[in-house]
């Protein structure tokens, strides 16, 4: 199911059921103990792995949503960690199917209760700057100029892939209205200390976020407000027993 259709299917439903999505035939859910990294895994077989996981982002991937789309519930789903085994009993369960099972895990074991609201954010667009862009289009079998010491974007291609990268530096969600489509050497060396709200090393001499799309991309950010979807926790309870 696409975000879309997740989305429609939120805001159709006076009384959304979410046991309706199928559910995985077991799943392990277990406290976070010692310091092994965060992942989180839709796996081969019908598999679904999360460690060092908090709750609120397991909603968040449930439903396809960004951070800023999933409001309410309570500070622990936000600081408590979980492993999450599961499986599907059909092994040729895919990623798209996987998300409503884990809809149905949190709805069943967590007691997540939820509705869809409308709210109005600042946001920005991602257009292109007066002169004209300036990317080089990478052709089959070309290769990136991309280095960890020319560009903080390393593996961005694509218009749509820079747009979500830019929402966590430009502190609002950014969506793509360049126009502009294929793959791309996207180079982009920025201040990453003032997109922190941190102060920069001494000789640390690299451009404001705008000032590096204008002069090395040929693009910019354009502000305005826009309203979104967003997924308000009603109640939400720690997970119930293996």
């Amino acid at each position: 199911m696409t975000r879309a259709a997740i989305l429609l299917l939120l805001a159709s439903a006076s009384g959304f059921t979410q046991s309706a999505a199928p559910s995985f035939d077991v799943a392990s859910i277990e406290p976070h103990h010692g310091a092994s990294p965060h992942l989180f895994q839709f796996l081969p077989g019908g598999r679904f792995r999360a460690t060092n996981t908090w709750v609120k982002y397991l909603v968040e991937q449930a439903y396809e949503l960004k951070d800023y789309q999933v409001s309410g519930g309570p500070d622990w789903i936000a600081s408590d960690r979980f492993d999450i085994d599961a499986k599907a009993a059909d092994p040729s369960a895919g990623e798209p199917q996987m998300r409503l099972m884990l809809q149905t895990l949190l709805a069943e074991r967590f007691q997540l209760k939820i509705r869809q609201e409308a709210k109005e954010f600042p946001v920005y667009d991602l257009v292109v700057a007066n002169g004209g862009p300036k990317i080089r289009a990478l052709k089959p079998g070309d290769r990136s100029n991309c280095r960890g010491d020319n560009s903080e974007i390393c593996g961005i291609r694509t218009m749509t892939q820079l747009a979500a990268f830019l929402t966590r530096p430009a502190g609002q969600p950014v969506f793509d209205k360049t126009g502009i489509q294929g793959d791309y050497d996207l180079l982009l060396n920025f201040d990453v200390y003032e997109a922190r709200g941190q102060t920069a090393p001494p000789d640390y001499d690299k451009p404001p976020l705008a000032a590096a799309l204008r002069d090395q991309l040929g693009l910019k950010l354009e502000p305005r407000k826009a309203s979104l979807p967003v997924l308000a926790i009603d109640s939400i309870h720690r997970p119930t027993d293996n």
